[in-house]
């Protein structure tokens, strides 16, 4: 019934439009269009529903609907506009729209719409703004609108959009803004876009760009606004664009470009207002002619190599309200170095003033008081300024103050808490005195506040506790006093940091402490404070450290200490704790380092979980311990029988170990006569692997198979030997091969194909590569020969994945997914896990890379290459079963091999932990990394946790929410990759654990992505 009451509808107001010499296919066009928008919140379209709105207007009905314009003159009733901006629509774009033959504007921007852009647009030939941004759109730029010659504005930005930009739009001369900020474009070769001579807007951040910025882009000579921000772009900029004189907006920031600035920059651009290089590798000095932009209101030059002096005439016009030179290797030695801080009182508009992390010393020659009352943001951290924080901070609009790692002096401002705004306080490392100001509870807005490593004495003030937005405390390393106020322990926001360490804090903990139930970390180690430790503790299960050294706390470890499993550091050493160990502790799979040392812990070590592995627990200066693993190396404990007892059992205990002795000498004495009559060669270990398998194949087999070992069929080298592909007939069917040659000359081959062999045949996992058979003999001249015949895995390596050459990427570029990259990384985990704790002796693989990694045709990761492998001895599980030294790849091998360690299974954690940050960030561990950084896991550490979306692989797509992406996967992969890192091989997370974190990590990505 509603069907056939639409369909009347329909057919009448075409009716009546028809009578007003309306076009039926505009009609058609917006009725289309109407019907796949899903939601209309706002009932913008209402108008749309039927004529009888417009009965009494003059003009053609639809015409008269919202956001819908027509040409009333040359062609009557011809729709113009369709301009729906911001009305919250939902739903998909028509291909009808391309009937609108007439169309001039097309403006859809801010809604919800979704789908692909319709090439059909392409045939509005008299379209000049088609603005498309800030909604779903997914797919690429369809090529026809590169026929839309009369286009003047084009904006798609804010999308879901990917590809390339059709080489069709140089075509559009008449165009003027381009703007495709914040999609997933890439492209390599952007030198045609130097056709688009008439533009004044260039918008491409936010994309995938790579390559350099062509010279063309310096024909573009009306330009206004150019900002390719936030893509990766690489090499020097070409000084062409310098020289656009109309330019007032360039932003090159958060790309990888170098090379330094034209020293006339401020001549050759004297309307610039904005200019920005954030985060590059820019260096030389910063041009004194920026004095003479008189516009200039923007100067972002922060994280890159800029050195000398700052243009002491920086501020001269007053324009500025954005000045960021911070982290960078700028220098002030003498006071008159300081004098660009004097021009800055000219800028009454001045916002943000970032100097920070650089070479700044000495007093500077004004009170930051004197500074515009704007300011909301001043960081001169990591410099050696001298002098006193001004008592009149309260006057300006700050948000954001650091001061911290220099020599500032004095006390804290006591109207410090009248900033209002102040978001965060960062005073740490410096050599404030005095106390803490009551006023800073006035501060509600704070969420940061850092005043660390300071002189400051005195109690805590309980006014904190009216911080109530408050994530961050740290006001460890002082000298503060008294107890800790319970108001800082019922702040609900807190859940980043409490950090009270090195202080003189006395007294008991407050049982207050059990409010903080989201906190992350707390530390409250090298204080006095005494009691025993609250059972409330056991509220705080969202701890991952948890750190009270250094104290005079008494009592057992409480019981309610079980509920703490998120818990990946512990220490409570330096107490005068007693009683027993839990035994629940054992089961804290997710702890990296126990200490319970140096307390008055008594009775005996759990000898199950954590308590196996030595390097992660810290037991010593408990005398009163017993038991527990070897390791530990404490006393047996004491028997609760009888002496005589106690003589029977050693009676009986004397009787078998003798007993054992003798038996043990046959058996010795047999093995020796037969092993005597045995040829002690590697065939033995070929046999023993081949009985288990298939028979052994023949070198011309091997030959034919591989078509004599034709170059053509060669698909990878290795440290001894080449592989080869190959066809062999098994259980008559033709199954594809590879072949693992073996270089025989190379010294170490041989041991090397006995390690695999020996390896090879006791291990069974979906996982690892199958085996099919070897070959060990000779070739059609009589030398040596040995080989591996093994399954041939058809997607190749995960290192022609992460790291694609020029030719793939310019034919048929592949890309690993977030989704799938966590896959592989799960699958290589269970490979590990089976070979550390699933057969008996475990193997340590000692070579794992990403060229080991192959891919099936599934995506399913499968470990190879077992040539360096070593089979770990159950009796002397410190040491390696052979004296063949490790060998390794530069990158992967851990750092303890290389001072002469032993083989162990922590070596292969390592490994892995450089294997997944390396998945993750697409960057090689043996690549050059700036800013003195000597490894890709320092790169790591530089950007974790906060900065981690900078140093993704920009390939590890997801079209979903980025901030859930980042909680949900990327904050604990790399998390998890630094575990496996540790220096310490003690310290590193097992590969157990590894897989239960991996599979958390999926279950949680998964549950997410189809909920």
């Amino acid at each position: 019934m509603e069907t056939m009451l639409s369909l009347l509808t329909h057919a009448l107001l075409l009716q009546t439009v028809t009578s007003q010499t309306i076009n039926g296919d505009d009609l058609s066009a917006l009725l289309s269009f109407k019907s796949l928008i899903r939601d209309d919140p706002r009932e913008v379209m209402s108008s749309w529903d039927t004529a009888g709105n417009a009965t009494n207007m003059p003009a053609p009905v639809i015409c008269q609907w919202t956001g819908v314009s027509c040409n009333n003159r040359r062609h009557p009733g011809r729709v113009t506009t369709l301009r729906l901006s911001g009305a919250g629509l939902v739903g998909t774009i028509s291909p009808q729209l391309g009937n609108l033959t007439h169309l001039r504007v097309l403006d859809l921007s801010a809604n919800s719409l979704d789908g692909d852009i319709p090439a059909s647009l392409g045939g509005c030939r008299k379209l000049r703004t088609l603005n498309l941004s800030t909604n779903h759109l997914s797919g690429s730029i369809p090529d026809d609108l590169g026929q839309s010659s009369k286009l003047a504005i084009f904006d798609v930005g804010h999308n879901n959009l990917t590809g390339n930009v059709p080489k069709s739009f140089s075509n559009l001369t008449t165009l003027m803004k381009f703007i495709i900020e914040t999609n997933f474009f890439d492209g390599k070769d952007l030198s045609w876009m130097g056709n688009l001579t008439s533009l004044t807007h260039f918008v491409l951040e936010g994309n995938r760009f790579t390559g350099n910025i062509p010279e063309s882009f310096g024909k573009m000579a009306n330009l206004i606004y150019f900002n390719v921000k936030d893509n990766q772009l690489e090499g020097h900029v070409p000084l062409p664009i310098f020289n656009i004189s109309s330019i007032r907006f360039l932003d090159l920031g958060f790309n990888r470009l170098s090379g330094s600035l034209p020293l006339d920059i401020g001549f050759k651009l004297p309307r610039i207002k904005i200019f920005s290089t954030i985060a590059n590798h820019f260096e030389g000095i910063i041009p004194p002619t920026f004095s003479n932009a008189s516009a200039l209101e923007s100067l972002q030059l922060r994280g890159n190599k800029y050195h000398g002096m700052i243009p002491r005439e920086i501020g001269i016009h007053g324009n500025l309200k954005f000045f960021a030179l911070g982290d960078n290797v700028l220098q002030a030695t003498r006071p008159s170095d300081l004098e660009f801080f004097t021009s800055l009182t000219n800028c009454s508009s001045l916002q943000m003033l970032d100097v920070g992390q650089n070479n700044l010393v000495g007093a500077m020659p004004i009170n930051i008081a004197n500074l515009s009352r704007e300011l909301s943001w001043i960081d001169l951290s990591g410099n050696q300024l001298i002098g006193t924080i001004p008592a009149d901070l309260w006057k300006f609009k700050l948000t954001s103050l650091n001061l911290s790692y220099n020599l500032f002096t004095g006390t804290l401002p006591h109207d410090i808490g009248w900033l209002t705004r102040i978001n965060s306080i960062y005073v740490s490392h410096n050599r404030i005195t005095g106390q803490i100001p009551q006023s800073l509870g006035n501060a509600s807005q704070l969420s940061s506040l850092t005043l660390s490593n300071n002189f400051l004495d005195g109690s805590i003030p309980s006014s904190l506790g009216n911080l109530t937005k408050l994530q961050y405390l740290d006001l460890s390393g002082n000298a503060l006093m008294g107890q800790i106020p319970q108001e800082i322990l019922t702040i609900p926001s807190l859940t980043k940091l409490l950090s009270l360490s090195n202080n003189a804090l006395s007294g008991s903990i407050p049982r207050q402490i059990g409010l903080l139930n989201s906190l992350v970390k707390m530390d409250l180690s090298m204080n006095k404070l005494s009691g025993e430790i609250p059972k409330a503790i056991g509220s705080c299960v969202q701890l991952s450290f948890l750190n009270f050294k250094g104290n005079l706390l008494q009592g057992q470890i409480p019981e309610n200490l079980n509920n703490l499993r998120s818990l990946e550091i512990l220490d409570l050493s330096n107490n005068n704790l007693a009683g027993p160990i839990p035994e629940f502790l054992a089961n804290f799979t997710l702890l990296t380092n126990l200490n319970l040392s140096f307390n008055a812990l008594s009775g005996p070590v759990p000898n199950t979980g954590i308590f196996c592995n030595g390097t992660i627990v810290s037991l010593s200066g408990n005398t009163m311990l017993c038991g527990g693993p070897p390791d530990l190396q404490f006393p047996s404990c004491p028997s609760k029988d009888s002496d005589q007892a106690s003589v029977h059992r050693l009676h009986v205990l004397i009787f078998c170990i003798v007993g054992t002795l003798i038996f043990s000498l046959f058996c010795m004495t047999a093995y020796c006569f037969i092993k005597t009559r045995m040829k002690p060669n590697i065939i033995d270990n070929e046999n023993l692997f081949l009985y288990e398998t298939n028979e052994r194949i023949s070198y011309a087999e091997l030959q034919a198979a591989t078509e004599s070992f034709s170059p053509a069929n060669l698909i990878g080298s290795g440290s001894f030997g080449n592989v080869y592909i190959g066809n062999l007939i098994i259980d008559q069917n033709l199954v594809p091969i590879a072949v693992k040659v073996l270089n025989l000359s190379q010294r170490g081959a041989s041991r090397s194909f006995l390690t695999e062999c020996d390896a090879l045949r006791r291990i069974r996992h979906r996982k690892l590569v199958k085996v099919i058979t070897i070959c060990s003999g000779s070739d059609q001249n009589g030398d040596e020969f040995k080989a591996l015949v093994l399954e041939f895995i058809c997607n190749g390596s995960l290192d022609e994945w992460l790291h694609a050459s020029t030719a793939a990427i310019s034919t048929s570029y592949r890309r690993l997914n977030l989704m799938k990259r966590l896959h592989i990384a799960l699958d290589v985990a269970e490979a590990l896990e089976y070979l550390h704790h699933h057969i008996v002796p475990p193997i340590v693989h000692c070579d794992i890379k990403p060229s080991n990694i192959l891919l099936d045709d599934d995506m399913v990761a499968h470990v190879t290459d077992f040539g360096l492998a070593k089979i770990i001895n159950i009796a002397e599980p410190c040491k390696e079963s052979s004296s063949f030294v490790i060998k390794g790849t530069i990158g992967y091998v851990a750092p303890e091999y290389g001072s002469g360690s032993p083989v162990s299974m922590d070596g292969d954690i390592y490994s892995y932990g450089v294997l997944l940050l390396e998945m993750f960030t697409g960057r090689r561990p043996t690549d050059n990394f700036i800013n003195g950084m000597a490894s890709l896991i320092d790169y790591v550490k530089t950007a974790y946790p906060n900065n981690l979306l900078e140093i993704l692989d920009t390939n590890a797509t997801y079209n979903g929410n980025t901030q859930d992406m980042t909680q949900l996967v990327v904050y604990p992969i790399f998390r998890l990759g630094l575990a496996c890192c540790k220096e310490s091989p003690r310290e590193r997370m097992k590969m157990d654990n590894v897989v239960k974190e991996l599979n958390a990590i999926k279950k949680a990505f998964s549950a997410h992505t189809y909920a």
